[in-house]
């Protein structure tokens, strides 16, 4: 840089202006020399403004800018008028600064500049030391085009009509994140084992940005561009997945894990150039370090202003090391998913192959997301790799599709298509017409004559479909009430009792959810309710009816209005009283809980307080309705900022004025 500066202050004023204002360079009014300098060189002797002014440049331009960078010694004047065409004198350039030839570009630019005579060197025109050496290095022609490997998709086109797949076959779980749970991760590895777990982190959510997929709560499922995406051709599908990589806004997790600076940094402008330069590599037909250091030569670092425009740049944002890591995880992860850093040739179509022994249909992977969604309700997918993929076919998968409603046709179809002959005879059964199973209510009577008594109602035939047997009847669908109070104004008498198996089925702590209080009017012995239980015939229901006797037969109504309740609640909220309140949670004895209350909410008829819980450290919701009784410690709350190690005041409980630490959840009481 010392070099260039030196000829810059050796250069006549009348062309340090000259290159000032072709460059855009401003320095104060009647600076001196050494001001003029320090502002050339602060523009110009950069290596990313000589990166910029070079591919600003016409190709033309270009080509002699490398001609020059490999000639060293001084040009002479002759020389250069036959290389770079005439340089007209600095008075005619002061009248007009429009460059006329190559030579009156590179002069304006500040890199071509004159050098006087000197003895036993003459006058003539010269580049500086580092503008050579910082000028890009275009990259070597490649002598013979490259071969095509054989023919096969790009893994990323593979994995999406598997995953297309298996989601249409059952939704796959995802995680909070967006990430694929572990349970979908081992489904897509049973089908698939030569495609990694990154490939399916990756592509799922590009699948989700193209319409091909859906995220429906914690699954992800067919999405409404499903059909258009599986029946596009494979390079517009792999279009497709590339502009959607290019532009999502999402971090990529191959590069995070690197630990690198992200801060500024565009994704789109990051991912463009990653893409340029697998394009690059595939073209000269280098490895990845080799290509790396060829392609840093040629075009630059791989970040620089540009990738981390968000955020302002003064120096390089990535180390050499860190950039040349990003570089090799990009061409091992997305660049080779996408067919970018390694070329392909996509096969041509095939028809299928049926192996009768084993039930498979081998179809090449090409064509699998437009086979898709005929051959996916009547088949399992068992193996995909980048070339085929195998489905069975079997009797159980052919019973599915007819349950599901799927017309058999469309398989025959596809199979005539794609085979040239029509399927096995037992891949298209018989037609038989679909046995439906529907749930209905009986009105059963252990007096016939009384039913048939009943049913001479108008009210009572309208609510009832058909008698099935004497004291049986079916009754209409969604009829069951308006057939309880028909019959209760003919005088009949109408018992919704649960079965012996609905009993048997609920949890033991909810089969008998009403028992009265021994407060209560009809009150009841706990021998008998023990005998009650025990008539169910369930052997485990008599010891949880001895403990959960003793619990359920406390009062659960409250000694005070809800009113009274709701006034000292919020008389301690204004307050910032702590509280004593007796709680009865469902399910649980009563029990007294010492909470500070913290606001009061109403959800239609009933009332929720949130409060700190001394007991439980945290902020618990309770129920109002569920507060037997409720005393005011009448106690101011001490100040949650005391230090752990102070006493504790004697004679009095207190609360914390807040939670001490931060609330992970509320649980509800």
């Amino acid at each position: 840089m010392v070099r260039w500066a030196v000829y810059l202050a050796e250069t006549p004023v009348v062309l340090q202006r000259l290159i000032a204002a072709t460059q855009r360079v401003r320095w104060p009014h009647r600076a001196d020399a050494a001001a003029r300098v320090a502002a050339l060189r602060a523009a110009l002797c950069r290596p990313a403004a000589v990166r910029a002014c070079y591919f600003a440049l016409a190709p033309e331009a270009q080509a002699a800018v490398q001609v020059l960078r490999r000639r060293r010694g001084v040009l002479s004047p002759a020389a250069a008028e036959q290389l770079l065409g005439p340089i007209r004198p600095l008075r005619q350039l002061r009248r007009d600064r429009r460059p006329r030839s190559i030579g009156e570009t590179l002069l304006l630019l500040g890199w071509l500049l004159p050098r006087p005579a000197r003895p036993r060197h003459p006058a003539g025109w010269v580049l500086a030391p580092e503008l050579r050496r910082w000028l890009p290095e275009p990259l070597p022609e490649v002598a013979a085009p490259c071969a095509l490997p054989s023919a096969h998709v790009p893994a990323a086109l593979a994995a999406a009509s598997t995953l297309l797949a298996v989601a249409a076959t059952q939704p796959l779980p995802v995680r909070a994140s967006g990430l694929l749970a572990s349970a979908a991760l081992r489904r897509l590895r049973a089908v698939a084992s030569t495609f990694t777990d990154d490939l399916w982190q990756w592509l799922a959510p590009l699948l989700v940005d193209v319409g091909a997929l859906r995220l429906a709560g914690q699954t992800l499922r067919p999405g409404p561009a499903l059909a258009q995406f599986a029946g596009a051709a494979a390079t517009t599908q792999l279009a497709l997945l590339r502009a959607a990589w290019e532009h999502q806004p999402r971090p990529d997790r191959w590069l995070v894990r690197l630990r690198l600076s992200m801060r500024g940094l565009d994704w789109p402008a990051l991912r463009r150039r990653l893409l340029h330069w697998g394009e690059a590599m595939a073209a000269q037909q280098l490895a990845a370090d080799a290509a790396f250091v060829a392609l840093t030569k040629a075009v630059g670092p791989l970040v620089d202003g540009t990738t981390h425009s968000l955020w302002p740049v003064r120096r390089a944002p990535w180390l050499r090391r860190g950039q040349q890591q990003a570089w090799r995880a990009a061409v091992a992860g997305p660049l080779a998913w996408l067919g970018v850093v390694a070329p392909f040739a996509l096969p041509q179509p095939q028809p299928w192959q049926y192996d009768e022994l084993t039930r498979q249909v081998i179809i090449p992977t090409a064509t699998l997301a437009a086979d898709l969604p005929a051959l996916q309700p009547w088949a399992a997918l068992v193996r995909v790799d980048q070339t085929m993929a195998r489905w069975q076919i079997t009797p159980a998968t052919i019973r599915r599709g007819l349950a599901a409603g799927h017309d058999p046709g469309a398989l025959r179809d596809l199979w005539r298509q794609r085979l040239g002959s029509d399927p096995p005879a037992w891949m298209l059964p018989a037609a038989s017409p679909p046995v439906q199973i529907v749930t209905r209510a009986l009105a059963l009577c252990a007096t016939p004559a009384t039913l048939a008594a009943a049913v001479r109602s108008p009210a009572v035939r309208r609510a009832l479909a058909m008698q099935v047997a004497p004291g049986v009847a079916l009754v209409a669908p969604g009829r069951e009430r308006a057939l309880a109070r028909a019959l209760a104004r003919v005088g009949v008498a109408v018992v919704a009792e649960a079965t012996r198996d609905q009993v048997a089925s609920q949890p033991a702590g909810e089969r008998w959810p009403a028992i009265e209080s021994r407060d209560g009017v009809a009150e009841r012995d706990e021998a008998v309710l023990l005998s009650q239980f025990a008539e169910v015939g369930d052997n485990e229901l008599p010891a949880t009816a001895s403990v959960a006797v003793g619990e359920r037969v406390d009062p659960v109504q409250p000694c005070q209005p809800l009113a009274v309740t709701l006034q000292m609640l919020r008389a301690a909220i204004r307050r910032r009283q702590a509280v004593q309140l007796r709680y009865q949670p469902p399910q649980q004895p009563a029990h007294e809980r010492l909470v500070q209350p913290i606001r009061l909410e109403q959800h239609g008829d009933r009332w929720l307080l949130y409060a700190y819980c001394a007991m439980r450290r945290t902020e618990r919701c309770f129920r109002v309705d569920r507060i037997i009784d409720l005393r005011s410690t009448l106690l101011p709350p001490a100040n949650h900022r005391r230090q752990q190690g102070a006493a504790r005041p004697k004679g009095r409980l207190a609360l914390p004025a807040a939670p001490p630490n931060r609330i992970a959840r509320v649980w509800l009481e």
